[in-house]
């Protein structure tokens, strides 16, 4: 039996592309080596997963008032005018070849900085959103990234910046690392944000990022997010980022696109100074939420950990990218 000219016309165009489709349009990246992980680290399971593609067809049907003959071959004719839409869409989904890697970390390359540590989502077949993890001071990216991949997941990318090495480190193979100011932060954030986009063009949301840090990395988050709320419009401050929210700062924020900030406590200094400054917040139109969890140092990871976790739907309320 010979298939209508336009039906094996489209045929083969589908064969070209699930060809088009197949493994390997994606370089896989370098595993950013093991590091210890920090005492008591999260061993909470992840969030979210790698995202699925999802492609479906619509059957053509036969008009109702035609014959068996014609039927069959409008029938065929209607299927294949059909096709396009269904085929295109399911086309379009498979361009984006699932992201590839050599390990749920990479060691990434950013220029005019030291190289960031990246969680990435393995398996995505569409962009995924960006979350930034800013360790404290004498800490480690590795430990950031290690922990936060606990809390938000597999499904996002989190990119964990270096800083520079501190001097009194333990020892050459346990390097810790702090950053110089906010200012220099920011520059790094940006340099890794355009190096991540280079690196998984595809894979990568372009919109909004979720800035989170501990201690040092919050403190000068809050700096950087009252300037840059547009890119920072949501926070997640652990033990740390409270008295730089000053009535002016918080109002800066608020006109610029602020959100929501999230402030997780572990002692109970913290507790008082997260308080008061979402209370400034609140005044500027920015929604809060103060977790205080049991007493336990600080720290992020453990108890804390989990704290955030719990509230980190919260966060990411309303934001369908999560």
């Amino acid at each position: 039996m010979t298939l209508p000219a336009a039906l094996l016309y489209r045929s083969l165009a589908c064969l070209s592309l699930v060809a088009a489709a197949a493994p390997g349009c994606d370089r896989p990246g370098r595993a950013a080596g093991t590091a210890p992980a920090p005492p008591g680290a999260s061993s909470a399971p992840a969030r979210g997963g790698a995202e699925q593609a999802a492609g479906g067809a619509t059957a053509a049907t036969p008009a109702a008032d035609g014959g068996a003959e014609q039927a069959a071959a409008g029938g065929a004719e209607q299927a294949a005018d059909a096709a396009p839409p269904a085929a295109g869409a399911a086309a379009l989904a498979a361009q984006i070849a699932p992201l590839r890697a050599d390990g749920p970390f990479v060691e990434l390359a950013v220029e005019r900085f030291p190289s960031a540590v990246v969680s990435v989502p393995i398996g995505a077949t569409a962009r995924r959103p960006v979350l930034i993890a800013s360790h404290g001071n004498y800490d480690r990216p590795e430990w950031q990234c290690q922990v936060w991949r606990g809390i938000a997941g597999d499904g996002a990318f989190i990119l964990c910046p270096r800083g520079v090495a501190r001097s009194d480190s333990p020892s050459a193979s346990d390097v810790r690392f702090t950053y110089e100011s906010n200012a220099r932060l920011e520059q790094e954030i940006d340099a890794g944000l355009a190096a991540l986009r280079a690196r998984f063009p595809e894979h990568v949301d372009p919109g909004a990022v979720l800035y989170t840090g501990f201690s040092l990395g919050a403190i000068m988050g809050s700096a950087i997010a009252a300037r840059r709320a547009a890119l920072f419009p949501r926070l997640v401050l652990v033990e740390g980022g409270h008295d730089k929210w000053t009535p002016a700062t918080a109002k800066a924020f608020a006109e610029g696109g602020g959100q929501r900030v999230l402030f997780v406590c572990a002692q109970a200094g913290c507790g008082a100074a997260a308080s008061a400054a979402a209370a400034r917040l609140e005044k500027a139109g920015v929604l809060t939420r103060v977790v205080r969890g049991k007493e336990a140092g600080h720290r992020y990871d453990g108890p804390v950990a989990e704290e955030t976790q719990r509230a980190l739907g919260w966060a990411i309320e309303g934001d369908p990218r999560w």
